[in-house]
Protein backbone atom coordinates (compact mmCIF):
# COMPACT_ATOMS: atom_id res chain seq x y z
CA UNK A 1 0.00 0.00 0.00
CA UNK A 2 0.96 3.39 -0.66
CA UNK A 3 1.99 6.30 1.61
CA UNK A 4 -0.93 8.11 -0.30
CA UNK A 5 -3.21 5.24 -0.09
CA UNK A 6 -2.96 4.97 3.62
CA UNK A 7 -3.73 8.68 4.29
CA UNK A 8 -6.50 8.49 1.84
CA UNK A 9 -8.44 5.83 3.85
CA UNK A 10 -7.50 7.30 7.47
CA UNK A 11 -8.94 10.63 6.07
CA UNK A 12 -11.85 9.29 4.24
CA UNK A 13 -12.47 7.19 7.75
CA UNK A 14 -11.82 10.22 9.67
CA UNK A 15 -14.96 12.24 7.67
CA UNK A 16 -17.28 9.02 7.89
CA UNK A 17 -17.14 9.27 11.48
CA UNK A 18 -17.43 13.06 11.26
CA UNK A 19 -20.15 12.97 9.13
CA UNK A 20 -22.09 10.32 11.36
CA UNK A 21 -21.35 12.04 14.79
CA UNK A 22 -22.75 15.51 13.24
CA UNK A 23 -25.97 13.69 12.78
CA UNK A 24 -27.31 15.22 16.17
CA UNK A 25 -26.48 18.72 15.78
CA UNK A 26 -30.15 19.59 14.10
CA UNK A 27 -31.94 17.22 17.08
CA UNK A 28 -29.62 19.51 19.51
CA UNK A 29 -31.22 22.73 18.18
CA UNK A 30 -34.83 22.02 18.04
CA UNK A 31 -33.97 20.70 21.63
CA UNK A 32 -32.78 23.95 22.67
CA UNK A 33 -35.35 25.77 21.62
CA UNK A 34 -38.04 23.33 23.10
CA UNK A 35 -35.99 23.53 26.43
CA UNK A 36 -36.38 27.60 26.57
CA UNK A 37 -39.05 27.97 29.09
CA UNK A 38 -41.65 31.23 28.84
CA UNK A 39 -41.44 33.59 25.73
CA UNK A 40 -37.99 33.64 23.38
CA UNK A 41 -37.05 36.94 21.96
CA UNK A 42 -36.77 36.96 17.95
CA UNK A 43 -32.88 38.79 18.47
CA UNK A 44 -32.17 35.05 20.64
CA UNK A 45 -34.01 33.29 18.41
CA UNK A 46 -32.23 34.38 15.29
CA UNK A 47 -28.78 34.19 16.93
CA UNK A 48 -29.20 31.00 17.58
CA UNK A 49 -30.44 30.01 14.21
CA UNK A 50 -27.44 31.60 12.92
CA UNK A 51 -25.33 29.99 15.14
CA UNK A 52 -26.36 26.34 13.72
CA UNK A 53 -26.79 27.25 10.23
CA UNK A 54 -23.04 28.07 10.33
CA UNK A 55 -22.11 25.08 12.54
CA UNK A 56 -23.72 23.13 9.57
CA UNK A 57 -21.79 24.56 7.17
CA UNK A 58 -18.52 24.40 8.65
CA UNK A 59 -19.19 20.51 9.25
CA UNK A 60 -20.31 20.18 5.70
CA UNK A 61 -17.52 21.43 3.84
CA UNK A 62 -15.12 20.02 6.49
CA UNK A 63 -16.60 16.56 5.78
CA UNK A 64 -16.73 17.22 1.97
CA UNK A 65 -12.94 17.51 2.09
CA UNK A 66 -12.47 15.02 4.23
CA UNK A 67 -14.22 12.47 2.30
CA UNK A 68 -14.21 13.63 -1.40
CA UNK A 69 -10.73 16.17 -1.66
CA UNK A 70 -8.16 13.67 0.72
CA UNK A 71 -5.66 15.01 -2.07
CA UNK A 72 -5.97 17.87 -1.24
CA UNK A 73 -5.54 17.58 1.90
CA UNK A 74 -2.70 15.05 2.21
CA UNK A 75 -0.88 18.09 -0.14
CA UNK A 76 -1.18 20.79 1.65
CA UNK A 77 -0.46 19.29 5.05
CA UNK A 78 2.40 17.48 3.02
CA UNK A 79 1.41 14.05 4.95
CA UNK A 80 3.64 12.06 2.60
CA UNK A 81 6.67 14.17 2.49
CA UNK A 82 8.75 12.79 5.88
CA UNK A 83 8.14 9.02 4.80
CA UNK A 84 11.51 7.28 3.67
CA UNK A 85 9.74 4.46 1.86
CA UNK A 86 6.80 4.84 -0.63
CA UNK A 87 5.18 1.74 0.33
CA UNK A 88 3.55 0.42 3.26
CA UNK A 89 3.88 -4.08 3.10
CA UNK A 90 0.29 -3.93 3.07
CA UNK A 91 -1.86 -6.09 0.84
CA UNK A 92 -5.09 -5.54 1.59
CA UNK A 93 -6.89 -3.33 -1.07
CA UNK A 94 -7.95 0.36 -0.32
CA UNK A 95 -11.57 -0.71 -0.64
CA UNK A 96 -11.90 -3.63 1.68
CA UNK A 97 -10.24 -0.95 3.97
CA UNK A 98 -12.93 1.65 3.50
CA UNK A 99 -15.46 -1.00 3.91
CA UNK A 100 -14.29 -2.14 7.43
CA UNK A 101 -13.86 1.03 8.25
CA UNK A 102 -17.61 1.46 7.30
CA UNK A 103 -18.76 -1.15 8.76
CA UNK A 104 -17.09 -0.48 12.35
CA UNK A 105 -18.59 3.18 12.03
CA UNK A 106 -21.89 1.31 11.44
CA UNK A 107 -21.35 -0.63 14.74
CA UNK A 108 -20.45 2.43 17.09
CA UNK A 109 -23.74 3.93 15.62
CA UNK A 110 -25.79 0.97 16.74
CA UNK A 111 -24.10 0.48 20.00
CA UNK A 112 -24.33 4.11 21.20
CA UNK A 113 -28.04 4.46 20.04
CA UNK A 114 -29.21 1.24 20.75
CA UNK A 115 -29.36 1.28 24.63
CA UNK A 116 -30.66 5.19 24.36
CA UNK A 117 -33.53 4.55 22.17
CA UNK A 118 -34.23 1.27 24.85
CA UNK A 119 -33.83 3.78 27.90
CA UNK A 120 -36.30 5.78 26.45
CA UNK A 121 -38.74 3.84 24.82
CA UNK A 122 -38.96 2.07 28.35
CA UNK A 123 -40.14 5.70 29.87
CA UNK A 124 -42.32 6.23 27.20
CA UNK A 125 -44.52 2.63 27.95
CA UNK A 126 -44.15 3.58 31.48
CA UNK A 127 -45.29 7.29 31.48
CA UNK A 128 -48.39 5.76 29.64
CA UNK A 129 -49.10 8.63 27.43
CA UNK A 130 -49.68 9.36 23.47
CA UNK A 131 -46.81 9.65 21.29
CA UNK A 132 -47.31 13.46 20.70
CA UNK A 133 -48.11 14.49 24.58
CA UNK A 134 -44.34 12.58 25.58
CA UNK A 135 -41.51 15.16 26.03
CA UNK A 136 -39.18 13.23 24.95
CA UNK A 137 -40.61 12.31 21.98
CA UNK A 138 -38.04 13.94 19.47
CA UNK A 139 -35.77 11.93 21.14
CA UNK A 140 -37.39 8.80 20.60
CA UNK A 141 -37.11 9.47 16.85
CA UNK A 142 -33.83 10.98 16.75
CA UNK A 143 -32.34 7.91 18.14
CA UNK A 144 -34.29 5.06 16.42
CA UNK A 145 -33.53 7.20 13.07
CA UNK A 146 -29.98 6.67 14.51
CA UNK A 147 -30.56 2.76 14.87
CA UNK A 148 -31.52 2.60 11.27
CA UNK A 149 -28.63 4.31 9.62
CA UNK A 150 -26.41 2.18 11.67
CA UNK A 151 -28.25 -1.02 10.54
CA UNK A 152 -27.41 0.45 6.85
CA UNK A 153 -23.91 1.23 7.30
CA UNK A 154 -23.82 -2.43 8.29
CA UNK A 155 -25.79 -3.90 6.27
CA UNK A 156 -24.82 -1.94 3.02
CA UNK A 157 -21.18 -1.01 3.22
CA UNK A 158 -19.77 -2.00 -0.01
CA UNK A 159 -22.22 0.21 -1.58
CA UNK A 160 -21.15 3.39 0.49
CA UNK A 161 -17.38 2.38 -0.64
CA UNK A 162 -18.65 2.36 -4.31
CA UNK A 163 -20.36 5.50 -3.98
CA UNK A 164 -17.21 7.32 -1.95
CA UNK A 165 -14.52 6.30 -4.25
CA UNK A 166 -16.59 6.95 -7.37
CA UNK A 167 -17.49 10.11 -5.84
CA UNK A 168 -13.42 10.82 -5.00
CA UNK A 169 -12.40 10.14 -8.31
CA UNK A 170 -14.75 12.47 -10.44
CA UNK A 171 -13.49 15.34 -7.77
Amino acid sequence: MLIDTFWKLLLKTIGLWLLFSCISVVPQFFSMISSINGSIDFQNLLLLLVMSCTTIIILVIIIRLFLFKTGWIIEKLKLKDNFKEERIDITIKSTTVLTISIIIIGALILIESLPNFCSTLITFLQQKELLKDYPQTGWLIYHFIKIIIGYLLLTNAKNFTKFIEKESHEN
